[in-house]
């Protein structure tokens, strides 16, 4: 991966540093009990998507890597380039994809903003048979509570992941990209032996 320079390497790090945080908070949700992580923490994981991957998205286009690789028409090219990513980055992102599924399909049922007081656990649930429509209180256990916490702080962890990730490989389809086109530029040379070994 040796087109990753410059803004395109502190990037594509930072975006796998960050998709690595979240696989941790997403992991942490299986453990027993009460829910091990701050909830500060993954908020200010999922707020970070929207800078990373903005940034991302303008490498993409800046680069070309987003006329070269995205849409239906380009399905086959965005194949052949994932086929030639490194093993290590395959299996980082097989493996994120498939622990994001896992926290989706694991927290997607009991997921709810719950909540506590002196009174005990719960979460507000919109009534919609009665009329006119009104807000009911519906009461849980500890344990109830706790695992509804946790499924919902699950689907926080596991969207970010994915974008963190996706983030990372536009970066680094931008860093090909680039260095495509540098080296196609007139009046360029290059020694062999620094040019990535798939672009």
């Amino acid at each position: 991966m040796r087109e990753l320079w410059g803004i395109y390497r502190v990037h594509f790090w930072l975006a796998l540093a960050l998709c690595g945080a979240d696989l941790l908070c997403l992991a942490s949700t299986w453990l027993p009990g009460a829910y091990a992580v701050p909830k500060w923490l993954v908020m200010g994981l999922f707020i970070a998507i929207f800078p990373v991957f903005f940034v991302a998205i303008v490498l993409s286009f800046t680069s070309g890597a987003e006329s070269q690789l995205m849409g239906p028409s380009n399905a086959g090219q965005f194949i052949r380039y994932v086929l030639l990513l490194p093993p290590a980055l395959k299996l980082t992102y097989g493996f994120v994809i498939c622990l994001a599924v896992l926290g989706f399909a694991t927290g997607g049922d009991t997921a709810e903003d719950v909540q506590a007081d002196a009174s005990g656990y719960y979460y507000i649930h919109r009534d919609r048979t009665g009329h006119p429509e009104r807000d009911a209180r519906v009461e849980l256990t500890e344990s109830e509570y706790y695992e509804a916490s946790k499924s919902q702080l699950r689907i926080f962890s596991a969207g970010p992941a994915v974008f963190h990730a996706f983030s990372s490989f536009l970066v680094l389809a931008s860093a090909s990209a680039a260095a495509g086109r540098a080296r196609s530029a007139p009046g360029r040379s290059y020694d062999p032996a620094e040019l990535p070994k798939w672009s």
